[in-house]
């Protein structure tokens, strides 16, 4: 069976939506060799076109923000919707979020007001014999642990897993954030794929930035290893807005 798909840049952390109607139980094997075809994909999604928007589905059950924002532009790319509001169903929400899509010199501008965390607490944990103790933003589909710069990331990864158990999290994100360079290195591990992430930008990880750092009371960018997103709280959520480029149409068998 040959298969669709696009791949598309937010702010670097480049996606790969399949637009082939491909069942969940082969969620998992496509997104593997997708991954293996294209080694700069760090993550990918199925979408479906309808009169209501866009519904997508990420390979490993996650959530994800810069995948929701790279449907709503490939939505206007493919011309299935002309107004700049598009709504798109994510997976496990059951509620839109409302991406707004502006055309700009190389590619789109999306901004969305993502939902805020479920939970927000703290987590302590050792790594490599050091306790550490940082915030912690719980969202359907995915967590994530605000660190700064005293965990490295080489400590980060080696615990990563581990804490992902713990939390009982379809995915985990460390974010490893200077607050005075305002610079953030996303590491993200998704449970049902094993796989662990250098990601050149994280959507969510900058909703969790926005949620508990009191900096993003007002619009800040945020400079990420790929790009820029800017994050701020507005009035009933958290507020992100980054460019999303179409890159290429691609074929593949499965």
């Amino acid at each position: 069976m040959k298969i669709e798909y696009y791949i598309i840049n937010p702010a670097g952390n480049i996606t790969a939506l399949v637009t082939s109607d491909v069942k969940q139980s082969g969620y998992k094997s496509v997104a593997a060799k997708i991954m293996n075809a294209e080694p700069t994909v760090e993550q990918v999604g199925f979408v479906r076109f309808c009169k209501s928007g866009v519904n997508l589905n990420m390979s490993g059950g996650e959530f994800c923000g810069n995948a929701t924002m790279s449907a709503a532009a490939l939505c206007i790319e493919l011309g299935n919707a002309q107004a700049p509001q598009i709504p798109v169903t994510v997976f496990p929400y059951k509620e839109p979020f409302c991406v707004t899509v502006n055309t700009a010199k190389s590619g789109y501008t999306c901004e969305c007001e993502f939902f805020k965390p479920e939970a927000e607490t703290r987590v302590t944990f050792s790594a490599d014999g050091v306790e550490y103790t940082f915030p912690l933003a719980r969202f359907e589909g995915i967590t994530h642990i605000v660190a700064d710069n005293t965990l490295s990331e080489a400590s980060a990864r080696r615990v990563i897993k581990r804490l992902a158990n713990e939390l009982k999290t379809p995915a985990l994100g460390i974010m490893l954030y200077d607050g005075k360079e305002k610079s953030l290195v996303p590491l993200v591990y998704v449970s049902a794929l094993d796989t662990l992430f250098r990601e050149n930008s994280c959507a969510s990880g900058s909703c969790a930035l926005a949620a508990v750092l009191p900096e993003f009371s007002q619009k800040t960018d945020i400079s990420e290893p790929g790009g820029t997103i800017c994050a701020y709280r507005g009035e009933k959520g958290i507020c992100l807005k980054t460019n999303v480029k179409i890159i290429k149409k691609c074929f593949g068998e499965i």
